[in-house]
């Protein structure tokens, strides 16, 4: 009998793949799909919302979700979730995590990045940076002054899990014992290498970094008033009109990201 069922598994491996036409022989086209249109179910999911400062003002908030179900383990276990660029706890992708989770017992809380969330208002002249973790530090620590005893398993998605794997590879980094855990899910490794292929037209690459970058000129747009002071562009030296207008990440990074956060052009 195992023998039979080595040889029919060694028979589907031989298949050729074929994909599904139209969407499935490109994943940024399905990446886009999903975070359009979503699933045909999207679960609700109930949560209460917390917020802290920081120290040059900015306003830090997450999301806490309760267990639905009955937990498999002896310890409470939570998951720390950090959302991709321009998402939070509201993206149908998160909500769909957190239902499952929670239903198995977990608790979860999923950090809201600055400026993301349509009705809550930026408190500092910036939004959220691509490999910041200090407000995913803050929401654990404040998270563990009510939950000490918790286990954390942390979970990032796409920057997400470069944010998630930074955080617990920086040096000097105090952070907290209860950490048990990580998954990086389609995190990108090497941005610089990866930008080349999403300029590209093949596997519709240039779509998909289309969108992200609507995505990230729309936090911007949305809290343009507190962004674009006079002293900080003056500061910065940024240009408005550049930065709404800019086609591509990289683009928008030189107009405005970097400068904001003080770095370097290349």
């Amino acid at each position: 009998m195992k023998r039979q069922k080595g040889v029919f598994v060694n028979r589907l491996s031989e298949r050729r793949y074929v994909p599904v036409r139209l969407w499935g022989s490109s994943g940024h086209l399905q990446t886009i799909v999903h975070a359009t249109v979503g699933r045909t179910y999207c679960p609700t999911v109930m949560a209460k919302r917390f917020a802290a400062r920081q120290e040059d003002g900015a306003t830090v908030t997450w999301d806490v979700y309760e267990p639905t179900g009955p937990s498999q383990f002896d310890e409470d276990m939570t998951i720390a979730v950090c959302p991709g660029i321009a998402n939070s706890s509201e993206s149908t992708y998160v909500r769909s995590l957190v239902s499952l989770a929670c239903s198995q017992g977990y608790r979860c809380i999923v950090l809201n990045h600055l400026g993301v969330l349509p009705h809550v208002k930026i408190t500092s002249p910036r939004v959220f940076r691509y490999g910041q973790t200090d407000e995913f530090h803050l929401m654990l620590m404040k998270y563990l002054e009510v939950h000490p005893d918790t286990k954390l398993l942390l979970v990032g998605f796409s920057m997400g899990g470069n944010i998630v794997t930074k955080y617990l590879g920086e040096p000097g980094r105090a952070r907290p014992g209860n950490i048990v855990g990580a998954i990086s899910i389609c995190q990108g490794y090497d941005a610089v290498k990866s930008l080349k292929y999403l300029l590209e037209w093949h596997n519709l690459a240039r779509i998909y970094l289309f969108s992200m970058t609507e995505n990230m000129r729309s936090v911007i747009i949305r809290h343009k008033e507190a962004l674009f002071t006079e002293e900080v562009k003056r500061k910065c030296n940024i240009e408005e009109r550049r930065v709404l207008s800019a086609a591509t990440l990289p683009e928008l990074d030189e107009v405005y990201t970097r400068r904001i956060f003080g770095f370097c052009s290349k």
